[in-house]
């Protein structure tokens, strides 16, 4: 089953080790956030990234709990490659002034960002975002 821990250790393996990571539990719906220090600033050397803030909706989070052992592996594949484009996209820098938090950018997923992967497609084998 697809749960708040299995997309928590999803999300950990792929980002930076020094991030900090904080995990809204207690919810239906999952909400991440997370930054990690950015040295690209000399003047700054505490600086950190933008801000992400993850949030997978409470259906899509109830339609992963009830997508069975067929689908599983397939779709934690694909929540693993969309939240790996978004990483390779994600620009972290940004010029926010000194004792300003950081920008945050908002990633949402519903539950058609999976589910509709998982409906053949002639002519596809698999479908990607």
């Amino acid at each position: 089953m697809i749960n708040h821990q299995t997309i928590t250790e999803t999300l950990s393996e792929l980002l930076p080790g020094d991030v900090e990571l904080l995990v809204n539990r207690g919810q239906i719906e999952y909400i991440a956030r997370f930054n990690w220090p950015i040295d690209n600033d000399p003047d700054r050397p505490f600086k950190r990234s933008k801000t992400v803030l993850l949030k997978i909706n409470e259906n899509a989070m109830r339609d992963f709990s009830m997508i069975g052992n067929k689908n599983e592996a397939k779709t934690l594949i694909d929540l693993e490659t969309y939240l790996k484009n978004r990483l390779h996209l994600f620009q972290p820098n940004h010029n926010n002034p000194r004792g300003q938090p950081e920008p945050v950018e908002k990633w949402e997923i519903g539950s058609l960002h999976f589910l509709d992967a998982q409906k053949p497609v002639k002519g596809v084998k698999r479908r990607m975002f």
